[in-house]
C-alpha cells in the first residue's frame, strides 16, 4: 500500500452504502491531500432495446438529471473540505465495467473506494457484484466500506 494516495476514486450511486463510502473517501483524500474523483454511473443496460419505449427514455433522462444534481451536492460539501483538486465525472453503462474501465484509463488513479453493496444489492449479501467484480479487476488498491 502506497504511504500516501495521489488520486482517490469514488464510484457513486443512490445507495447509502455509496454514501458512507463517499464520506470516507473525502476523508482519506483530505488526509493524504489528494485529488479526488466522484464517478457517478448511470445504468443504462435496460434502456438498450431496439425500439426504446419513450418511457424508458424518459426514466433514463431522470436519472441523468438525478446524477448530476447529486454530484452539484456532492462537490459542494467536498469544497469544504481540504481536499485539493476534485473532478466529477457522469457515465453511461454497466457500472463495474465502467469502474474498471476508468480507473484503466487514467493510471493516475492508485485508490478506489467504494461501498460493500450498492442500490441493487440486497441486504444480505455481504459484497455486492459491482463490488466484487472492482476488487477483483482493479488496476490499483481498493478500499470497501461497510
Amino acid at each position: 500500500m502506497p504511504s500516501n494516495y495521489q488520486h482517490v476514486l469514488i464510484p457513486v450511486d443512490n445507495s447509502e452504502p455509496a454514501e458512507v463510502a463517499f464520506n470516507e473517501a473525502v476523508n482519506i483524500a483530505a488526509r493524504h491531500q489528494a485529488k479526488l474523483t466522484i464517478l457517478y454511473v448511470v445504468d443504462d443496460r435496460a434502456y438498450h432495446t431496439p425500439a426504446m419505449d419513450p418511457l424508458l427514455t424518459e426514466l433514463l433522462d431522470a436519472e441523468a438529471t438525478h446524477a448530476a444534481a447529486a454530484m452539484r451536492d456532492r462537490r459542494t460539501f467536498v469544497e469544504t473540505t481540504t481536499v485539493p483538486a476534485l473532478q466529477t465525472e457522469v457515465a453511461y453503462g454497466d457500472p463495474k465495467r465502467t469502474i474498471i474501465d476508468y480507473a484503466s484509463q487514467h493510471p493516475e488513479i492508485d485508490l478506489i473506494v467504494l461501498g460493500a453493496t450498492g442500490k441493487d444489492s440486497p441486504h444480505r449479501v455481504a459484497v455486492g457484484s459491482t463490488t466484487s467484480y472492482v476488487v477483483d479487476q482493479a488496476p490499483c488498491n481498493v478500499i470497501v466500506i461497510r
